[in-house]
């Protein structure tokens, strides 16, 4: 069933990595370095070492994904060093400026008022990212960042319900990731989309839209 978000959403609130922004090669790059550095610490070698034990598994479009690579090098928390490499790996500095999301931003901004932030990446590497992008920092109305709650239990959503006195039905959750932007979010009543997808997944209900600007045809 089609949603009118415009007479039920209340609240909308936005994922960073991957989301306001897409990866890249550069971007990968960076993200790489992080996790070559995680790789060195637990096999006790050097950077060109852990470089060459990675790029031994993997390869793009062919080969492992980076947190089964990290598997088959026995490397433990795989997945967790993964999205930690994707949080805090300085990729502000691969980041341009994109003025057509801006515009996207400010004209949901006066439309539905409260915009927020909910995030993996800290304060502080959150707002180098934003930066990055052209988005100033007083853009959203609150932060969530790893600093506060995490996501991943569902406590990152509870507290964002209750900055406001909306039903759960009355907010929107915009991410990229099936599992903690939507599946989580979702299980508390709250109302997603997922955005930079390449592949549909088609039993998920929600939105999957292969551009974030695609956001803009449901909303506005």
């Amino acid at each position: 069933m089609k949603i009118d978000y415009q007479s039920k959403i209340n609240v909308i609130g936005f994922d960073l990595d991957h989301t306001l922004y897409q990866g890249s090669k550069e971007t990968d790059r960076v993200i790489q370095e992080y996790i070559f550095k995680k790789i060195a610490t637990h096999r006790i070698c050097s950077l060109e070492e852990a470089k060459k034990l990675f790029e031994d598994h993997y390869q793009e479009g062919r080969g492992l994904s980076g947190r089964k690579t990290l598997l088959a090098l026995n490397i433990p928390n795989a997945g967790e060093i993964i999205q930690e490499a994707l949080e805090n790996a300085d990729v502000a500095q691969t980041l341009t400026n994109n003025p057509e999301i801006v515009r996207i931003l400010n004209d949901l901004k006066q439309q539905y008022h409260n915009i927020d932030l909910i995030t993996g990446s800290g304060k502080e590497q959150s707002l180098k990212k934003l930066s990055a992008l052209g988005i100033p920092e007083h853009f959203f109305s609150h932060y969530i960042t790893d600093e506060i709650a995490f996501k991943g239990d569902g406590s990152a959503y509870t507290y964002w319900m209750e900055l406001y006195s909306f039903p759960a039905e009355a907010f929107l959750y915009i991410g990229d990731r099936l599992e903690v932007d939507h599946l989580i979010p979702k299980n508390l009543g709250i109302e997603t989309m997922l955005v930079n997808v390449k592949e549909k997944i088609p039993e998920v209900s929600c939105p999957q839209l292969a551009d974030i600007k695609e956001i803009k045809s449901l909303l506005l």
